[in-house]
């Protein structure tokens, strides 16, 4: 009897040999499988945490340049804000100061270099528009200049490829674009 119950046991691995090795397998092909799915996860929210640093980039520089139009306002309602006509002013940040033009000029001159230096292929641009929502980029920033609402406007390229292209069906950039009154 002992003999037969050896025998049985040996029969009984003999069968059993090479099926932990395919659960083994399997195991790691779903493991595997699973894995992928969290780096695509990972990358995903990466880039939608990416995006959301420069919208909130984008949306500090707007306010930024409303504070200093709100800081001179007779060069803000005189159109003295003209982003054509930025120009670095050394005075505007001495005890003797500058003209309300030059104050304006220097702001515009700070903001674009904020905006090149904190957002990709970052442009911006401000002017008086009844629909700020409109506007492909700075060159074509579709200004009506009628009412009395400022809008400031602001793009970029949030994937980060190094191309804005705003044609249908073309990469386009992000776009934020704040309105205030003086």
């Amino acid at each position: 009897m002992l003999v037969m119950n050896i025998g049985n046991y040996m029969q009984c691995l003999n069968r059993q040999s090479g099926f932990t090795l395919i659960e083994v397998l399997v195991a790691v092909i779903v493991l595997s499988i699973g894995l992928v799915g969290v780096a695509g996860l990972q990358a995903v929210s990466l880039q939608n945490n990416q995006s959301a640093f420069m919208r909130s980039q984008a949306t500090a520089l707007a306010y930024d340049l409303a504070d200093r139009m709100r800081a001179n306002v007779p060069g803000a309602n005189a159109g003295m804000y003209d982003p054509t006509a930025k120009a670095a002013t050394a005075s505007c940040k001495t005890a003797t100061g500058c003209t309300t033009q030059q104050m304006a000029q220097n702001d515009l001159y700070e903001w674009d270099a904020a905006i090149a230096t904190y957002l990709p292929e970052g442009q911006g641009f401000a002017c008086i528009d009844s629909t700020p929502d409109d506007g492909t980029d700075a060159s074509d920033a579709q200004c009506d200049g009628t009412g009395t609402l400022f809008a400031i406007k602001i793009w970029w390229d949030d994937n980060r490829d190094g191309v804005i292209d705003p044609r249908p069906g073309k990469t386009n950039p992000e776009r934020l674009a704040i309105t205030i009154q003086l």
